[in-house]
């Protein structure tokens, strides 16, 4: 009888860690999502349509990569309802460094202001993670771009399971991470002719190469298309579902099919350009050599019926 016990409470210990163990690997993304609702319900009631969101750091400012991880899915799952607007990620970098903002989680009222006058976005998120802990406090805040002044707030709890805490190992200071990304988009002289020689100008359109990098499942090429005329124009990018489709090629001759994503969403689809408003854009491949140095981006423009050729972009850490 005492034996029967032991097995059947073994049995239960170990059914009870697996189901602990998938509630915690699915707390993280019903989390994120719970937070997405909270924000499109305050969006809504507000009547707010364009947002932008900020990377959220901790109570001291820093970034960790679990910080810029919520930031991509609320992009992603914000963008998904199809009520908003949202702003890309990597242009929002890019104005908060040649604005030479604040970029924290707790974003001063007259950077919101300014955001959104450069950005055309009448909402911007920002949020605080504090560590609990077992759990993460997760506190967003809506802010208005007219007032800048908080309109709405969401929270929510996370619990601490392994794959966060890889997330939190990783932290940069916030205000670090601007300078860094500031000396890459404000490069001297010399290394900016380098960068614009390869841009490319079709249709009332130029596309300048960002960067080329080997991440550790994918090559990603980042290609700003810019709208240089004077009125919102929307581009279908051709992807690997598409015929033709567009292509990734490197100097050791091989040739591979190019997903297309803007904004943590992957595309086909009709993507609005708004006027001298860059888009970063992400040729990548999960295939690739990882020998490469050189890469070519040749992207097919369905509505312009030919392929723009992004050549000689270096590969970089």
């Amino acid at each position: 009888m005492l034996k029967h016990f032991t097995v059947t409470s073994s049995a239960l210990m170990i059914f009870t860690v697996m189901i602990s163990s998938l509630f915690a690997q699915a707390s993280l993304d019903q989390r994120i999502t719970e937070l997405t609702q909270q924000i499109s319900k305050e969006m809504t009631d507000n009547n707010k349509k364009t947002i932008a969101v900020i990377e959220f750091s901790d109570l001291r400012g820093n970034v960790s990569d679990l910080g810029r991880y919520i930031s991509e899915e609320l992009i992603t799952k914000l963008y998904l309802t199809k009520k908003f607007k949202v702003i890309e990620r990597q242009l929002l970098n890019k104005i908060v460094a040649e604005q030479k903002l604040s970029l924290t989680g707790m974003i001063d009222p007259n950077s919101a202001k300014k955001l959104g006058n450069v950005l055309g976005v009448d909402a911007i998120v920002s949020g605080t993670i504090t560590d609990l802990s077992h759990n993460l406090k997760v506190n967003a805040r809506m802010l208005s771009t007219e007032s800048g002044e908080i309109f709405a707030v969401a929270s929510t709890e996370i619990f601490k399971d392994e794959s966060v805490n890889k997330l939190l190992t990783s932290v940069s200071s916030a205000n670090n991470e601007v300078n860094v990304t500031s000396n890459k988009l404000h490069p001297s002289n010399k290394d900016e002719s380098t960068l614009h020689a390869n841009s490319v100008e079709s249709n009332g359109f130029v596309f300048t190469p960002q960067s080329c990098k080997i991440l550790r499942d994918r090559l990603d090429c980042i290609i700003l298309i810019e709208n240089k005329g004077n009125a919102q124009k929307n581009l279908r990018i051709a992807t690997v579902f598409d015929k033709p489709p567009s292509y990734i090629y490197d100097d050791l001759g091989n040739q591979y099919l190019a997903r297309v994503e803007v904004g943590g969403v992957t595309i086909p689809f009709q993507q609005p350009f708004i006027p001298n408003i860059p888009v970063a854009v992400h040729f990548w491949s999960e295939i690739f050599n990882p020998d490469a140095k050189i890469i070519t981006v040749v992207i097919y423009i369905e509505d312009f019926r030919k392929n723009i050729t992004i050549s000689k972009i270096p590969v970089t850490d």
